[in-house]
This record gives C-alpha cells, sequence and structure tokens, in this order.
C-alpha cells in the first residue's frame, strides 16, 4: 500500500508580498533598533578615539537595511540616536542604541523614547552589558512597553533576541539566553505579543572571524545579525510583511508541477498533498 494513498489533494493559495510593501501600507513600516552598542555600532571608547565614526558605523542596521530596500519594503527606522548618516549608499541612521547601557537602563528610559518615535516594529538586543544572568532588567524594558500601549493605545510587535555570546564563551550569557527564554514563554502566555528570535544560534557567530573585539561583531558578523533579524521580520509573526509564502506543509509534499503565480493579485497558487494526522487547522 501506498504510505501517501490517504493523503488528501486541495488547493492552497499563499498571499506573497515581494512587490511594493507601500502597495499594502500607506505609510512605511517604522522599525526601533533597540539596545547597547551592537545595536549603535561602536562602543563609547571607540568613539571616543574617533569622533566620526558615528557617521561611519551602521552595526546590523545598515545590513538590514539594505536587505528591507532589496526586498522591497518600504521601512522607516526610528529613533533619538544617529549613526552610519555617512554610509554609502545611505541608510536610515535612526536607532536606539545606547553604548555602555544594561537592561536596566534603557527600561528607565523606554516609555519616553517610544513617546519620542512611536515604533510598529522594536528589535531588543539587550543583556549584554548586565553581565549577570537575571532578566529582572528585560522584564521591566517589556513592562514599560506595556505600559505605552495600554496609554497610548498603539500596538508594538518586539521581537526579542537571545543576546550573542562573547568572542570567548561566557556561561553566564548562556544562563541569562535561559532565563530570558522562560521570561518571554510567560509573557506570551500572559498576552505579550512578543517574537523571540535566536539571535545567539541562528547567527552562529565565529571567533575566528565575525568579532572585532570580545564583545562586538566586526562587519561580517553584523551580517549575519541582520539576516536572523531580516528572516524574523519577513516570517510569519509579522502581518503584511511576509516576504516569502508560508504553508501549513512540509515543501516535499507541494507539486511544483501546478505552481501558478499571479502578478496581478501578487499570489501563488499550487497543489499540497496534506496527511491525515500531524497537521492542526
Amino acid at each position: 500500500m501506498n504510505l501517501f494513498s490517504t493523503l488528501y489533494r486541495f488547493r492552497l493559495m499563499a498571499i506573497v508580498t515581494l512587490v511594493l510593501f507601500s502597495v499594502l501600507h500607506a505609510a512605511p513600516i517604522a522599525i526601533m533598533p533597540l539596545g547597547d552598542s551592537i545595536t549603535f555600532g561602536a562602543t563609547l571608547s571607540a568613539l571616543e578615539d574617533d569622533p566620526e565614526l558615528e557617521g561611519r558605523t551602521g552595526g546590523y542596521r545598515k545590513h538590514l537595511w539594505y536587505m528591507l530596500q532589496n526586498a522591497k519594503i518600504e521601512a522607516d527606522f526610528v529613533g533619538t540616536e544617529s549613526a552610519g548618516y555617512n554610509i554609502e549608499p545611505p541608510i536610515d541612521p535612526d536607532n536606539e542604541g545606547h553604548p555602555g547601557w544594561t537592561a536596566a537602563d534603557i527600561a528607565g528610559w523606554t516609555y519616553s523614547i517610544l513617546s519620542t518615535n512611536p515604533p510598529d516594529v522594536i528589535l531588543l538586543h539587550i543583556g549584554t552589558n548586565d553581565n549577570s544572568t537575571s532578566v529582572s532588567g528585560v522584564n521591566a524594558i517589556l513592562d514599560q512597553i506595556d505600559r505605552y500601549e495600554t496609554e497610548s493605545g498603539k500596538k508594538i510587535k518586539i521581537y526579542i533576541a537571545l543576546i550573542i555570546d562573547r568572542r570567548t564563551h561566557d556561561p553566564i550569557y548562556h544562563d541569562f539566553n535561559k532565563n530570558l527564554m522562560q521570561l518571554v514563554g510567560t509573557r506570551i502566555r500572559l498576552g505579550d505579543n512578543l517574537t523571540l528570535v535566536d539571535m545567539h544560534g541562528r547567527a552562529a557567530l565565529q571567533p575566528a572571524t565575525d568579532y572585532a573585539d570580545e564583545i562586538h561583531p566586526n562587519d561580517a558578523g553584523y551580517y549575519k545579525m541582520a539576516q536572523v533579524w531580516f528572516s524574523a521580520l519577513t516570517g510569519p509573526e509579522t502581518p503584511g510583511l511576509y516576504a516569502y509564502p508560508y504553508v501549513i506543509a512540509d515543501a516535499v509534499y507541494v507539486d511544483e508541477n501546478s505552481l501558478l503565480v499571479d502578478y496581478g493579485t501578487n499570489s501563488v497558487q499550487f497543489d499540497v498533498e496534506v496527511p491525515d494526522e500531524g497537521i492542526t487547522f
């Protein structure tokens, strides 16, 4: 008996937004890169040694900006800080990266930051400077975001990253990320609009090739971080910002010969086999 004889065939429609994002949205999506020097792209000491560095540093933000532009996604980076304004080709230099800041430092300013530059999406990578396994500072940041949402009526999608390791492995970071996973899971169950991004595992920075110093990535490392952020942003957790079609069946069940792309409706149609068990509708 054929293993797949009990599979049913039906037609699925997957909406694809590889076309201009502006077709679906009246305004660009406001993205706030939020964190410390890894978000800003440079350390305080480096900025003091080279005052012009601020204009040239983009960190992962530079590469993410290019990825969004190449995907025809209209984005607006927002924040009270500016770094990378002299980069060519130009990027949007706005951000909320604060060199040397801990999660508690960020929490103290979160409400004010959001009130000044309201984002649709937050990319949060914070905890490197905490030197602790405690995620209380991150919890405080999320509390302040909740407070802002309640008082303003604006909803924000938050992507929160498991932080990257040091070039020389530090077990504190491992335990911090473990506690962060538990925190995010709890808050999601309570209704927070959070998505946990495995920056540590998926970026997989290599000590010999991806670091500029003990803590900060070099350009190759920042490129890897940008890839992870881009994948998260264009995934199914961001309504209206899918860059690729997502289906409920594995690719092995898709009939490639049935593929039909309709550029007029920005959709792709195909046949897919779905097992009797293993998929929940």
